[in-house]
C-alpha cells in the first residue's frame, strides 16, 4: 500500500548453506543498533521473542519484521505471512502486519491481544493496514511497518478506522465507534475476511 524501506541481504554462495537456508528458511535484517545484516532462522527468531516481555517483545517483533523486507505495491492484492514475505524480501503493509501476528503467535501470544486494523491514512492519504495489541484497559498499541515507534491508537490520529478483525470477529468503525458485521459481509482485497481470517496463520 506504501512504499517504505531498504533491504539488507546477503549471499550465501557455499551449496550446502544455500541447501540448509532453503530447507530453514533462513532470512536476513537488517539491524540498526549494531548496523549489521542478520541471518536466522524463523525458529531462532521465535526463540528470540520468548525473551522478551510486554513492550520490549512488540518492539522487537516490530523492528525485526519492519527490517526484513521492503514495502512495495503489488498489482495483485496476495496476502503473504512470514515466510514468503521474508523469502520474496518485499510485499504490502497487510503482509507485515501477518508477519508480525504469526512470530508473535508462534512466541505464545495469546489470540485475544491481538487484531489487524485496516484504515485510511490521511497523510497520504491512501489505505493501510497496521496490527493492534490489546492491553489491559482495553486500548490498543499499533505496530506499523512504516516506523520503530510502538504508540497508542489514540495518538495515531493520521489513521482513521475503516475495520478491524482478528481470527474470529470484525468490526466496522461506524460514527465513532466499532460495530459488530458479520466477516462473511466484508470484503478486503477481492475476499470475504471471513475467508482471510480462517488463514491468518497459514499464509
Amino acid at each position: 500500500m506504501k512504499t517504505h524501506r531498504f533491504f539488507a541481504a546477503t549471499l550465501l554462495t557455499c551449496g550446502l548453506a544455500l541447501s540448509f537456508a532453503t530447507q530453514a528458511h533462513a532470512f536476513t535484517w537488517w539491524d540498526d543498533s549494531s548496523e549489521m545484516a542478520i541471518t536466522q532462522s524463523k525458529a531462532e527468531l521465535v526463540q528470540q521473542v520468548r525473551q522478551y516481555q510486554g513492550l520490549k517483545q512488540l518492539q522487537y517483533v516490530n523492528r525485526v519484521i519492519n527490517n526484513a523486507a521492503r514495502q512495495q505495491e503489488e498489482d495483485t492484492d496476495i496476502w503473504k505471512g512470514f515466510d514468503r514475505l521474508t523469502r520474496e524480501g518485499y510485499g504490502d503493509c497487510e503482509d507485515f502486519a501477518i508477519a508480525k501476528y504469526q512470530i508473535l503467535r508462534d512466541a505464545g501470544m495469546t489470540a485475544d491481544r491481538l487484531d489487524f486494523l485496516a484504515a485510511r491514512d490521511t497523510l497520504t492519504p491512501t489505505y493501510h493496514a497496521v496490527l493492534r495489541y490489546q492491553l489491559d484497559d482495553g486500548s490498543y498499541l499499533i505496530l506499523d511497518n512504516l516506523t520503530t515507534l510502538i504508540l497508542p491508537q489514540a495518538q495515531r490520529t493520521d489513521l482513521t478506522p475503516i475495520v478491524a478483525f482478528d481470527d474470529t470477529q470484525s468490526a466496522l468503525w461506524q460514527k465513532g465507534h466499532f460495530v459488530p458485521v458479520a466477516p462473511s459481509n466484508v470484503r478486503l482485497g477481492g475476499k470475504t475476511l471471513s475467508e482471510r481470517m480462517a488463514n491468518l496463520m497459514r499464509y
